[in-house]
């Protein structure tokens, strides 16, 4: 066990260092496109020389105008009377990245890939077991039991079931190594944490057992439930398969003969109970469970317990039926599960109405759906508030000018018209398509393998806010890559539309691109390490945020789960709260964005560079400069994102139950 723990906590840290060196190869990436370690020379005989010399101008936060001398120059249009600007060459003295660099990072991010790829090794899975065919089926296609027969049906008692499963867990293979996972998963969470999953996993892979159970005993259309001597004959034909297939295991037919007292004298196949050799029915077994006398203290809480030694079976001649003996009380309550579902606890632990269920694997062809889905959710939720962002980003770069949002929206329509409200709309809906259709699919990817391939199963379980906030910065990195040149497109065209207004998304481009002759298109991404910054803040809390609220909200309400209509509404809800905070926590990267974008030569201004220069100049209070009317702004968008992202996924048949799987067990007919 030391060993074991050992390697996982070396896992980890192998782990880590990968992701660390992962980040530092798109760290270096992003310096390779924005600080080329070449001079930023600009031509003043263009016409757009003075326009940010090649670095976006307006964006989602402000800076106030500079002195010309020797400081990077916050550029306004220009008129007749402001005379000659200050084109002063601007130098980079960031020499090229070292070969060795170069190699080591690539080395290290091929190793973290190959890490990322690789299975982690599973023991025997419930596959295997063997009392029938284990398989995990879609939730959407697969049987359930006909709603005519109720969950504690005395066809199949409920503790029969949860009996049954305990038995399983210590006597089948498949059973015991899978619930030895489950174990483990939890093993780094509190204790009482911990008890509680276990009793959740245990209650769903008893109504996994207790369904297929149903399914055997009742027969084809139930066409067994209502003869007596039908459910009796298939309980012998499975008291014949449990003997012949765990009869040879020590004190296991004595655990058999147990199971079949529990079950009414008229089902109970009392023939085959008879010929069994005494001597074999009342020899006790060797697990931790039936050495005691007594019911150990925690026997509701460890599940691989049976009961104890002095429990043994009589046959009662008056009711030509087994019992118990001593009398135990095999206690059914009925109880409400976390999702409002009824539930039964009895003497062995909970049976839930749920099954077991797992999240099925993710095929290109889900990605892709889910990235339909995002992108679709993302350009309609921008297009919408497109005036209120224009609004927003002209509150951030002309501080001062507009007494708020209303008062701005309605000076900008008064003084510039209606379509001055819509500017950069080519940009918005051609950058927030992307932003969707990237962002939404790589977290699930990055979701899914970091916390199941990449770290192991108890760290993962353990750290599930951490997982979801890695796996959400590194969909930013992705979705910030195709992000950049498009939002430097929509932040020019706001912030000066007397130049960009007529030259269009692809036009504004080519200016960018051609705006310095050494670094062509790459000048496009002058703004990447501040976006990339913003974006990886702002994506991370989104998605952590939206989860958390959404599991809180159905919590408190989990009557809300039932229909799709107030399952949106949550959607919604959360959403918003999501957006909110992540505008709190992002606000001072997004502010340093549009202070470097509006520099000359902004594209060798780094993050933090940018960040103590508007300390230094303006003050703390510069770096949450608009936060109110971004908060609004996100708390729409990521509101209207959630929302759409749901309704198309719930379209294509991508959400919910349509990606997940339950575990059928099946027993064969003729045992």
């Amino acid at each position: 066990l030391s060993t074991t723990f050992t390697m996982k906590r070396f896992s980890s840290v192998a782990t880590a260092l990968h992701l660390f060196v992962a980040i530092f190869l798109l760290d270096n990436v992003a310096h390779s496109f924005s600080s080329p370690g070449r001079s930023l020379k600009h031509s003043s005989s263009s016409p757009l020389s003075t326009n940010c010399n090649g670095a976006p101008c307006g964006g989602r936060s402000h800076a106030t105008e500079r002195s010309a001398s020797g400081r990077p120059v916050d550029i306004k249009p220009l008129k007749e009377e402001d005379g000659p600007q200050n084109n002063t060459p601007v130098q980079h003295s960031q020499p090229p990245i070292p070969r060795r660099t170069v190699l080591f990072t690539s080395a290290a991010a091929a190793l973290a890939f190959f890490q990322l790829t690789q299975s982690s090794a599973a023991a025997a899975p419930l596959e295997e077991l063997s009392l029938g065919t284990a398989t995990w089926s879609d939730a959407a296609d697969a049987s359930q039991p006909p709603s005519s027969i109720p969950l504690s049906a005395r066809i199949v008692p409920p503790s029969f079931s949860t009996y049954l499963a305990r038995f399983l867990l210590h006597y089948d293979d498949g059973a015991s190594a899978w619930w030895n996972d489950q174990s483990a998963s939890f093993s780094l969470l509190a204790s009482y944490e911990a008890k509680q999953r276990e009793g959740k996993s245990f209650g769903s892979y008893a109504s996994s057992i207790q369904k297929g159970m149903y399914s055997y005993i009742s027969g084809d259309d139930e066409s067994n439930i209502r003869s007596y001597v039908k459910v009796r004959s298939q309980y012998s034909s499975l008291l014949t398969s449990l003997t012949g297939k765990y009869g040879s295991e020590r004190g296991a037919i004595r655990d058999i003969a147990l199971l079949f007292a529990m079950l009414p004298p008229v089902y109970q196949p009392t023939d085959l109970l008879l010929k069994i050799d005494e001597g074999a029915i009342t020899a006790t077994g060797s697990n931790k469970g039936t050495n005691a006398e007594n019911f150990p203290v925690n026997f509701q809480e460890d599940f691989t317990l049976l009961l104890p030694n002095k429990y043994q079976v009589l046959y009662n001649e008056s009711t030509k039926s087994f019992t118990i003996t001593p009398n135990i009380n095999l206690f059914e309550i009925g109880i409400n599960e976390e999702t409002s579902s009824p539930a039964i606890s009895t003497t062995f632990g909970p049976l839930s109405s749920q099954p077991l269920s797992r999240q099925r694997s993710f095929s290109l062809d889900i990605y892709a759906l889910l990235g339909i889905s995002g992108g679709a959710g993302c350009a309609l939720t921008h297009t919408f508030v497109i005036p209120l962002d224009v609004v927003k980003t002209r509150i951030q770069t002309n501080p001062g000018q507009y007494k708020g949002i209303f008062d701005g929206a309605a000076t900008i329509a008064r003084e510039e018209g209606m379509n001055a409200l819509l500017l950069g709309t080519q940009a918005t809906i051609a950058g927030y398509s992307w932003y969707g259709i990237s962002v939404y699919p790589s977290y699930a990817f990055f979701k899914r393998f970091i916390g199941e391939q990449l770290l192991s199963p108890a760290f993962a379980v353990a750290h599930t806010n951490d997982v979801a906030l890695m796996a959400g910065a590194l969909a930013s990195v992705i979705a910030s890559l195709g992000l950049t040149p498009l939002e430097a497109c929509r932040i020019r065209a706001v912030a000066q539309p007397e130049i960009y207004r007529e030259l269009g998304l692809v036009g504004t481009m080519k200016v960018i691109g051609s705006e310095d002759a050494e670094l062509g298109w790459k000048n496009v991404y002058a703004g990447l390490p501040s976006l990339m910054t913003r974006q990886v803040i702002f994506g991370s809390v989104k998605f952590l945020a939206f989860e958390r609220a959404s599991e809180a909200i159905f919590g408190v309400w989990p009557e809300l789960r039932q229909t799709t209509f107030t399952a949106l509404g949550v959607s919604l809800v959360a959403g918003g709260i999501s957006g909110v905070l992540s505008s709190v926590v992002s606000q001072p990267a997004d502010s340093v964005l549009t202070y470097v974008s509006k520099q000359s030569g902004g594209g060798s201004l780094g993050i933090v560079d940018g960040a103590k220069m508007m300390v230094e100049e303006e003050g703390v209070s510069s770096l949450f400069r608009g936060l109110g009317s971004r908060s609004i702004w996100a708390g729409c968008i990521i509101a209207g994102q959630f929302l759409l992202y749901d309704v198309f996924r719930a379209f294509f048949g991508i959400s919910g139950d349509d990606l997940n799987q339950v575990l059928e067990v099946v027993l064969p007919k003729n045992m």
